[in-house]
């Protein structure tokens, strides 16, 4: 343009500016040189820079011993929290921190994987695991078992903390989401043997390994195909990638939680996951589902889930009406089935309240515990007579004893 070859217009459109800025920059160049073209706001404070004694703050919160080990995300929320109009992006706090040496910034590369889309409708799957983890930081009892659920469509979450991680927990769970949400279309779940594993059928070493495995079936196996649920086991952790990602997030922000809370007891923990986690999961982390309608169809009437995912056992009943169970004796009581016959099964039904009932085909009995008469107590051994003492001989001591008596006195 120096030299006459290009017009103001020719020279804006190349430097996609319009004519007037370009003639800005060119006056200020002819004025300054090539420095035209700097920002004048290079190398000094922005005037939207955040203040001083926010960032100040949100790294004396980050080496708080209570809180140093809070991610930038859970730490830029209990930032706002605590003071008002402390509301900071977590990216730059997570800059805060890396300028400080307080974070690490991980630059492995994870392995590539296709990511899973979501189903569409809420209740179409579901996912369910369980995560053994010092939940309370040794405050209460050394470890805690939350087993959690979690839709696969809306991320919606609903978990109860358990002492230990059981079947009977993982099927209270259960029962609990279905009485609440009804049926869900499928459920995702890894290969514990309380959802049902595979096993090689038996027969010696040769036919096992020709043989094709055999599904061993369970009580949430079972009571779920009553139900018409399908029940899918995961080959993988990655396969269930949804909740293996939920429980990171858990054992991150819930544990952090109930830290700050001060939870230290089971039933504390429970309250805390009901009354404030969970309604802070549903407004933070659930996301709206493609498809409006919800997957969830209603429990079958005359289904009562307690009876249905009952842990069962069988008996045979013996030529006295007996069956022992628990190594106990259970008497039948007299009329209570004309049918019933030495050597028939009695089912016995451990129900999820912890209830035990007995059954033989569909009729339920009752049965009471059968308490044989203590044994009679053996008659009191006759007292020993006394032994006679054969008289002293005329030779003993005492026989040959003298006796001196003093006269009286005189006086």
């Amino acid at each position: 343009m120096q030299a006459g070859l290009l017009g103001a217009a020719e020279g804006a459109r190349r430097l996609e500016l319009t004519p007037r800025q370009f003639r800005r920059l060119r006056r200020r160049w002819e004025v300054v040189g090539d420095a035209a073209v700097v920002h004048g706001g290079r190398g000094c404070v922005s005037n939207r820079r955040l203040d001083e004694r926010l960032r100040q703050r949100a790294l004396n919160l980050a080496r708080d011993p209570l809180y140093e080990d809070f991610g930038p995300t859970l730490l830029a929320e209990h930032l706002e929290r605590g003071a008002p109009g402390g509301k900071v992006h977590a990216s730059t706090v997570r800059l805060w921190l890396i300028e400080a040496g307080l974070w690490e910034v991980d630059r492995q590369r994870p392995r590539h994987r296709r990511k899973r889309p979501r189903r569409n409708a809420r209740g179409e799957l579901v996912l369910m695991d369980s995560s053994e983890h010092d939940w309370l930081e040794g405050r209460g009892a050394d470890e805690l078992s939350l087993v959690a659920m979690i839709d696969d469509a809306t991320s919606e979450l609903f978990a109860v903390f358990y002492p230990r991680d059981t079947g009977l927990a993982n099927r209270q769970v259960l029962a609990r989401y279905l009485v609440q949400n009804g049926r869900m279309g499928a459920l995702y779940v890894d290969r514990a043997s309380h959802f049902g594993n595979w096993r090689r059928s038996s027969g010696g070493k040769k036919a096992s390994e020709d043989a094709e495995p055999l599904m061993v079936n369970s009580v949430i196996r079972r009571g779920l195909a009553e139900l018409e649920v399908e029940l899918i086991l995961a080959l993988s952790p990655q396969a269930k990638g949804r909740v293996e990602r939920l429980f990171g997030t858990l054992q991150d922000r819930l544990i952090k939680e109930m830290r700050i809370a001060g939870i230290s007891s089971l039933e504390g923990a429970n309250r805390f996951l009901k009354t404030v986690f969970l309604p802070f999961w549903k407004e933070r982390f659930t996301v709206p589902p493609a498809a409006a309608q919800d997957a969830h169809r209603p429990l079958p009437g005359g289904i009562d889930v307690n009876v249905l995912f009952a842990e069962t056992e069988t008996r045979l009943l013996r030529a006295d009406f007996t069956i022992q169970y628990h190594s106990q004796l259970w008497q039948i009581e007299a009329g209570e089935g004309q049918d019933l016959r030495p050597g028939r099964k009695i089912t016995i039904e451990r129900r999820l309240d912890g209830s035990v009932h007995y059954r033989c085909g569909d009729n339920y009995l009752r049965v009471a515990r059968f308490a044989p008469p203590p044994p009679a107590l053996p008659p009191p051994p006759a007292p020993r007579p006394a032994r006679a003492r054969p008289p002293a001989p005329a030779s003993h001591p005492w026989r040959r004893l003298v006796v001196i008596r003093e006269a009286p006195s005189s006086s």
